[in-house]
């Protein structure tokens, strides 16, 4: 992968989970943003480099190693931003969005959320290296789609 794809795969992926971990701050739409950071992280990146000429998806392995990539560092930012704003929240107007994370983020140590980050950071690469192999087959299939519709025009 070349390092240039790199370094926009893994700053598309950290704004969008700056973003995402600002959305779960908000009640009643936090699933909503832990569903995106989970699942459609690896499809926005991927699809935004595409659409700009940055990228192109030329094998399997390399839409599951973007997608894993891509989901790692959105994580990483989304836990963030998640728990700082919690944190100043809870510290200055004493409110909470969900009473156990808060307890959990304001009265553990830094190693223990550090480690709890890293595993939901393994489990965000996991969910989103799929998420981007679902990425790769369905942009083919609408490449081989359009080639065979326009194809059959040709002729």
């Amino acid at each position: 992968m070349n390092k240039v794809i790199l370094k926009d795969l893994v700053l598309c992926s950290l704004l969008i989970g700056i973003v995402f971990g600002v959305i779960a701050c908000i009640p009643y739409i936090s699933g909503f943003a832990l569903f995106g950071v989970l699942f459609l992280t690896a499809p926005v990146v991927i699809l935004l480099l595409i659409m700009s000429g940055k990228a192109d998806l030329t094998t399997p392995k390399n839409s599951i190693v973007s997608g894993a990539l891509t989901g790692f560092f959105a994580n990483i930012t989304f836990s963030f931003a998640y728990s700082i704003i919690v944190a100043l929240l809870y510290i200055t107007l004493k409110f909470t969005t969900n009473y156990f994370l808060t307890a959990m983020i304001i009265n553990s140590p830094i190693w223990l959320l550090i480690v709890i980050i890293l595993f939901v950071g393994v489990l965000t690469a996991t969910t989103n290296a799929f998420s981007g192999f679902l990425t790769y087959y369905i942009i083919n299939l609408i490449r081989d789609i359009y080639e065979k519709k326009h194809l059959g025009e040709d002729r």
